[in-house]
């Protein structure tokens, strides 16, 4: 069974549909523009996305797999080089025990892991530093701990949102204090 179906226009006209199941749906192509204008939707002009003002809202689950291409047609934004978003639902966390020294994030961590941020655990109001460094790179203090640094043992979050260059993250904690590494790590 042919998928077009005849219809009568004068002296008669096709349409295009699709068989599926027995069932024909017409196909239809899709178009944009403002009224009393029709632009075809190809690579060249692909279907615009989002209101008036040109944002876009999403309320829900987004998944991304491979590239994205950004573009905006109001000229307001601008993106240099690759745009990649780092899947979070794979995130993790290991904890770091106080008096650690260079404990890597991840089983063997590399470079590309993501670190999301540190929670620092103090177990006194006197508790020592807390350092990250990115492979064999130089120490990054997040804390810097000392003599009654914090007022209770409330633990507390340093966002940090950093991917690795050189190899895995390394967490090192002074006496008094642990840490939790947060991120996706190898």
């Amino acid at each position: 069974m042919a998928d077009n179906v005849a219809i009568t226009a004068g002296s008669g006209t096709t349409i295009a549909a699709d068989d599926i199941a027995g069932v024909l749906y017409q196909r239809v192509k899709v178009t944009h523009g403002a009224d009393g204008a029709s632009t075809d939707v190809s690579t060249a002009s692909p279907l615009p996305v989002g209101d008036a003002g040109g944002s876009l809202t999403v309320d829900g689950t987004v998944a991304i797999s491979g590239t994205v291409a950004v573009t905006d047609n109001s000229g307001s934004l601008t993106v240099d080089g690759t745009v990649s978003i780092t899947d979070i639902s794979a995130g993790e966390y290991e904890t770091v025990a106080a008096s650690a020294t260079d404990q890597a994030l991840g089983a063997t961590g590399a470079t590309g892991d993501y670190l999301s941020g540190v929670l620092v655990v103090p177990a006194t109001t006197s508790p020592g530093a807390v350092s990250i460094k990115d492979g064999a790179g130089s120490a990054i203090t997040v804390f810097t701990g000392g003599a009654s640094s914090v007022s209770n043992l409330v633990p507390f979050f340093v966002p940090l949102g950093i991917k690795s260059g050189a190899g895995a993250w390394k967490v090192t904690t002074g006496t008094n204090v642990s840490a939790i590494g947060v991120g996706n790590f190898t």
